[in-house]
């Protein structure tokens, strides 16, 4: 029941994002990029690949606000974080720094409370299109249960049981059009 909900709000996030009245080429803003998160806890080192696209309105040079979804993927990890985005350009120039937060909710591993603030340079290359790298921290509220980790000795058993926290420093770059 809980797909067919977001499978439903996926599709209304996209209907209105290209419908006629959002589809104005001074306020309309869209985005995708990727990166990856970079975690340590009890378990190590592990990673993450993020894939996300936001769509919604450049109020003026400067303020942005729109909604999204993404998909993180790990090593028996996945996530579907929905998300409101905000983003704050400091500087009305072609080449500018800025600062951006998504928060939301993430479904399925680590289910729960979603948030992932950063900084970033932003290059506007050619009218409304834009290249630009981020830096920032993924949070998740809830731990990804029963992990199974490998022992000292490479195996892996039911007695190896532990809870991630799927949170950490996030790199990513994308196209903004």
């Amino acid at each position: 029941m809980k797909a067919l909900r977001f499978i439903g709000m996926l599709l209304a996030l996209v209907a209105l994002s290209i419908s006629p009245t959002t589809s104005n080429a001074q306020t309309y803003k869209g985005s995708i990029e990727g990166g990856r998160t970079l975690h340590t806890d009890d378990m190590g080192l592990f990673s993450t690949t993020d894939i996300y696209t936001t769509h919604g309105f450049q109020f003026n040079p400067y303020l942005y606000v729109g909604a999204g979804a993404g998909i993180r993927l790990g090593d028996s990890y996945t996530a579907i974080p929905i998300y409101a985005d905000v983003n704050y350009t400091m500087l009305k120039k072609k080449v500018s720094p800025f600062i951006d937060a998504k928060i939301g909710y993430s479904l399925l591993d680590a289910s729960g409370f979603y948030m992932n603030p950063g900084v970033g340079v932003n290059w506007n290359f050619y009218k409304g299109l834009s290249v630009f790298l981020k830096v920032g921290y993924t949070y998740n509220a809830n731990p990804c249960d029963d992990w199974i980790k490998p022992n000292e000795m490479g195996w892996v058993s039911e007695q190896n049981k532990t809870d991630i926290y799927p949170h950490g420093v996030s790199v990513s770059i994308g196209f903004g059009f």
